[in-house]
């Protein structure tokens, strides 16, 4: 048979007749990763990219959608969200960099729409919410990783088993950089209500 037991911080384990020993998976707080690859920029107003930029020879690559400074550039993607989300609000926490030494602040802001089966996939996004402008180090082609944001709420009457369609952009309002700013990519954070998509 297996034994249930909690070790030290809460975290449940299993442990069969064997003396075998797993960590059994409960509900809670989820990350997906984001990459700018996945990105692409909108028909109207869209980002720059996704674009490949080699800093220098043999050494990491970055590719990523550039935002510029002069007006609010937008950027979208789309995720068929896991079955064990709760469908409530998600939280997001944006990686960038910039070529320049200006010291200005970034932000970034995110929205989204579910749609199901039989659903019209146009209509509009929930409001967007920004994360907080997080000033450049002053080193060209730093990493910057803004804290994460606020709670996002998904327009659309979001369901299990949805199509979520996010947009991201710059909110040049709230943020003082004069460079392009080079989102890599993101984390999502959402929530689960099941231990597994069963």
């Amino acid at each position: 048979g297996i034994s249930f037991v909690t070790k030290g911080t809460g975290v449940i384990k299993a442990e069969d007749g064997g003396g075998t020993v797993a960590a059994v998976k409960i509900a809670g707080k989820e990350t997906i990763w984001i990459p700018a690859t996945s990105m692409y920029a909108t028909t109207t107003n869209g980002a720059s990219g996704p674009n490949q930029v080699e800093i220098s020879a043999n050494e990491p690559e970055v590719k990523s959608m550039d935002f510029a400074d002069g007006a609010d550039d937008f950027a979208q993607f789309s995720i068929a969200m896991p079955k064990s989300w709760n469908e409530g609000t998600v939280t997001f926490q944006t990686y960038w960099s910039v070529t320049g030494t200006n010291t200005g602040t970034v932000q970034f802001a995110l929205q989204g729409k579910a749609a199901s089966s039989d659903d019209a996939i146009g209509g509009a996004f929930g409001t967007a919410i920004t994360n907080t402008a997080l000033a450049a180090s002053g080193t060209a082609n730093d990493l910057m990783v803004n804290v994460e944001s606020g709670a996002v709420t998904i327009g659309g009457s979001p369901a299990a088993g949805d199509l979520c369609f996010f947009q991201i952009y710059r909110d040049i309002s709230g943020d003082t950089q004069t460079a392009a700013a080079r989102l890599i990519g993101l984390k999502l954070f959402y929530t689960t209500d099941a231990a597994n998509d069963a």
